[in-house]
């Protein structure tokens, strides 16, 4: 696969990483310390209690037997920043010596990370213990595994149970059952903003599902012309058909994340909603009962046929950026310890609220799941898939995520929405 950038692309990337000029260099620090650096919330200086307490307390058990220390730090919480820097900076030579990142990026930064398949087999690990939607995203074109997935999650259908008791397959059925409760304030709501976590959730499943490729084995667009077309015209249809019958709220317009959608669901105003496995807990705690497994069920996204059902998984890598093979191994074996062997990858995934992504970790008694975990196992291994590595991949995301909230916000029609999209793609 190509991952050389063009002249073009460095001067976009360096331009990003201006907004993180003030976050500390990655390269240099002690010669003999491993730099270990994550987002804030996954790091040292994240917020949540539970999960500060589970890192602090795991490096020092760490340190104190690892022959060379651990040297934290910490990127910006623009992750999409972030991740435009360390390309930028593994292109150099400068990166971190292991450092988290964005599983739908890194293929554009495999090139620069370290095998790791010795690293993986000294840690009893095994590749095929991970999701088969996940698998590609730890191997580069050689075959080596150049990444370990340590955090995923899949998005679903969530409908309310007393008034939506059997979930719709297709958008038909969806429009029908949402109409009437809309006399009754209860809306369909789904991320329509522009990011990217709206274009995964609304606009990639509605597509793959129609037995699509975002991109051709020769690494061309497949929605320019022909049926590909006609497929992602369909897909933002269904938004434009959501909106114009009144079961969906053009302010969905504004929901660049599936959390932006937590407060009306609180609030008793939402029927069905498009939205990730996070949130089920997150949305359990916030109800002042606490009892969203028990009014709120799951199911697979609706498609337009209901003959395919098709959701992203997304989720977090780490990789190995280190010249010394030393640090690679020190480096991994701290991040195998927290976060990827059996007991870490537990304990860190009941901490964040996280799905694990190898397989065999549900059946860990440390790994505490909630209600509808099993639904989201199943959906993970029948249903996912991951955002493709092509380097086009960004362009065409924030074009798309234009159309998308356009088409939601009754600013332009589905059709129009997607040549104004190809337009600024080709």
């Amino acid at each position: 696969m190509e991952l050389t950038m063009s002249r073009r692309q460095l001067l976009r990337l360096a331009a990003a990483t201006g907004a993180v000029s003030l976050v500390p260099a990655c390269g240099g620090g002690d010669a003999g310390a491993v730099t270990w650096q994550a987002i804030p919330s996954y790091s040292l200086q994240g917020t949540d209690p539970d999960r500060v307490e589970y890192l602090q307390r795991t490096l020092a058990a760490f340190q104190a037997g690892a022959p060379l220390p651990i040297e934290p730090q910490v990127s910006t919480a623009d992750t999409a920043a972030a991740m435009a820097k360390l390309l930028l900076q593994a292109s150099q030579g400068r990166a971190p010596d292991v450092a988290q990142v964005d599983g739908y990026v890194f293929d554009r930064m495999a090139e620069y990370a370290h095998p790791l398949d010795r690293q993986l087999a000294d840690a009893g690990l095994v590749v095929d213990d991970w999701f088969p939607s996940l698998q590609p995203v730890m191997t580069s074109e050689d075959g080596s595994v150049r990444s370990l997935p340590f955090t995923t999650d899949v998005r679903v259908l969530y409908h309310r149970l007393d008034v939506v008791p059997t979930p719709p397959a297709t958008w038909d059925e969806l429009i029908r059952m949402a109409k009437p409760l809309t006399e009754q304030d209860l809306y369909v709501l789904f991320p329509a903003g522009r990011s990217e976590g709206s274009v995964a959730t609304t606009v990639w499943p509605q597509y793959w599902a129609q037995g699509l490729d975002l991109f051709a084995e020769s690494g061309d667009l497949t929605f320019d012309a022909g049926a590909g077309y006609r497929a992602m015209q369909d897909t933002l249809g269904v938004v434009q058909r959501c909106v114009a019958e009144g079961v969906t709220p053009t302010r969905v317009a504004t929901f660049g994340s599936e959390d932006n959608m937590n407060a009306d669901i609180v609030a008793g105003r939402v029927s069905m909603f498009l939205g990730g496995s996070w949130q089920a807990s997150s949305l359990n705690n916030a109800l002042p009962e606490k009892n969203f497994f028990e009014t709120w069920g799951v199911a697979p996204l609706p498609s337009i046929s209901g003959e395919r059902h098709v959701t992203t998984a997304g989720g977090w890598v780490w990789a190995a950026f280190a010249e010394q093979p030393r640090q690679v191994d020190v480096g991994i074996d701290w991040v195998v310890e927290a976060y990827v062997g059996d007991e870490g990858m537990a304990a860190w995934c009941t901490a964040g609220g996280y799905l694990p992504p190898r397989q065999s970790v549900y059946d860990n008694p440390a790994y505490e799941q909630n209600p509808f975990t099993p639904i989201f196992r199943d959906h993970l291994a029948e249903y996912a898939r991951t955002r493709p590595g092509n380097r086009k991949y960004l362009d065409v995301s924030n074009s798309m995520q234009i159309a998308l909230s356009s088409v939601a916000s009754g600013t332009a029609g589905a059709e129009e929405a997607l040549e104004q999209a190809l337009y600024r793609i080709v």
